[in-house]
């Protein structure tokens, strides 16, 4: 709701309602929102997540909370969308869990549900987060992560004395039928947002920005010579020259609020794509945190390979088929060079990986099992 562009985002979000009702339970989706501070302006936003939601059968089920203040979420003082706030009381009353991803639901409401379960998909930046700001990380019962080495010692992330379970992220198969091979001149590419932000920890400045991430590897379409492709909202005032020095490495930058601002538009943006290169944010790599894309699995469930750098992920996620890791450009050269070499194989392999391991059926029992 608050990236309506993000077409990615939304269809992130959509795997958890749709692979949990497949498994035969009744899901409400609470979206929360920010006031613009024009009521109209407010509303035409909620209606356009509705009707975002609608296609898939979700929209009887949801509603939208706005609010003037996201850190302090009195719901007798929201604006409520879809449903009356006496029906939202009732079913926080009576959900059998609530899964509060990334704490966006914060007090009070937070208090207003009987069992409440912690999605965390940033391994490392929401707990170094959570040591600087009070975000009710511990007013949680059970805390789940995409975080593979969270409870591991090699793992440099703070636990905060919690017990993090590990899940794998997933895919609800249905929205994700395997495509054709769209070729060898296809290019390898990703979806980012372009940022600069880092943390300090102990001493220690950890980058959240996926813009280090991707300059680490600026020069890689030219080492490799085959064609990359990073859809990366680098803005229009650009002050370090980011796009020019991406497309003098070789790679062809473009807008995703163009070309991937529907959750349609997402998927037929990663269907033209051959593979995708991933680079993580540099505090997933520096942690070894063990995580792994939400992103990288849709790429799989259509065929695609995966190239990752690695952030510890490989005893949570096979790798030499289908997704191959790399920590370094050397390293990058040669996976590259590997899924064109053999594309046939590892298109099966990223496609089989993703309908057995990373299927919203295992992944989500097995979330439901540690609650």
């Amino acid at each position: 709701m608050s990236y309506p562009l993000g077409g990615g985002v939304c269809s992130w979000m959509l795997q958890y309602p749709l692979g949990l009702r497949a498994l035969g339970h009744n899901v409400f989706w609470i979206e929360l929102m920010k006031s613009c501070g024009d009521p109209a302006r407010d509303g035409e936003i909620a209606n356009d997540f509705f009707a975002r939601i609608a296609p898939y059968g979700l929209a009887p089920q949801s509603a939208v909370l706005v609010f003037e203040d996201l850190d302090v979420q009195d719901i007798n003082r929201a604006q409520v969308y879809g449903r009356p706030l006496q029906t939202i009381l009732d079913i926080a009353q009576g959900a059998d869990l609530l899964w509060n991803m990334a704490c966006s639901i914060r007090q009070p409401l937070l208090a207003k549900f009987v069992h409440r379960v912690l999605i965390d998909v940033d391994p490392g930046h929401l707990q170094i987060t959570a040591t600087q700001f009070e975000m009710g990380v511990k007013d949680h019962h059970v805390h789940l992560s995409v975080g593979a080495n969270l409870s591991h010692p090699d793992c440099g992330a703070p636990t905060l004395g919690l017990r993090w379970h590990p899940f794998l992220p997933f895919v609800y198969l249905p929205m994700w039928e395997v495509a054709p091979d769209p070729g060898p001149e296809a290019p390898f590419s990703s979806i980012t947002q372009w940022t600069w932000e880092e943390l300090s920890y102990h001493g220690r400045v950890l980058s959240v920005s996926k813009r280090e991430a991707y300059l680490r590897y600026v020069d890689l379409p030219a080492h490799t010579g085959r064609a990359f492709e990073l859809a990366a909202f680098i803005g229009d005032k650009d002050p370090a020259h980011d796009r020019e020095a991406l497309r003098n490495g070789g790679w062809r930058v473009v807008d995703p609020h163009k070309v991937a601002n529907t959750p349609e538009a997402y998927r037929a943006y990663l269907r033209a794509s051959r593979a995708e290169i991933l680079c993580p944010k540099p505090i997933f790599r520096e942690l070894n945190t063990g995580w792994f894309s939400d992103r990288s699995v849709c790429y799989m469930a259509l065929g695609r390979p995966v190239v990752a750098e690695d952030t510890g992920f490989g005893d949570a996620v096979p790798t030499g088929r289908g997704v191959l890791k790399f920590r370094d450009s050397d390293e990058a050269q040669a996976a590259v060079a590997e899924i064109d070499r053999d594309y046939s194989l590892h298109s099966r392999w990223a496609r089989a990986l993703a309908c057995d391991l990373f299927n919203s059926d295992r992944q989500l029992n097995a979330m439901l099992a540690a609650c």
